[in-house]
């Protein structure tokens, strides 16, 4: 998810920059910047891993004026994928900042997102 996680923000056209990982200095906006985590969800009788659960959170930011219609179209994106999403406002001095949080199980096999309850 890490790839494809890049390539949904790329594609998001009023981002001017996409980081795996926090720059030395926020200069260019609206930015993201994204992390995943991962754990084994479902293995098989090999022990291979079947189902993955995945959490991706991403900070937005954005120098001046809402950053909704950006927050929206990401997790629109990520919605339509599988992924349950939220937003959480966390506005900072000199910026607007959103946290998105998309989480969902992954089958590895069918390629599919879908949401557990356990």
């Amino acid at each position: 998810m890490n790839k494809q996680t890049a390539e949904i923000l790329q594609s998001v056209s009023a981002l001017k920059e996409v980081h795996p990982e926090y720059p030395d200095k926020i200069t260019v906006f609206p930015m993201a910047i994204y992390s995943t985590q991962r754990e084994p969800y479902v293995r098989d009788a090999n022990m291979t891993e079947t189902d993955t659960k995945w959490k991706i959170a991403i900070d937005v930011f954005k120098k001046q004026g809402s950053i909704t219609a950006i927050a929206d179209e990401i997790t629109d994106k990520f919605g339509a994928i599988g992924f349950a999403t939220s937003v959480q406002q966390a506005n900072q001095a000199g910026f607007s900042r959103s946290i998105i949080t998309a989480s969902g199980v992954v089958d590895n096999e069918l390629r599919r997102v879908y949401q557990a309850t356990r």
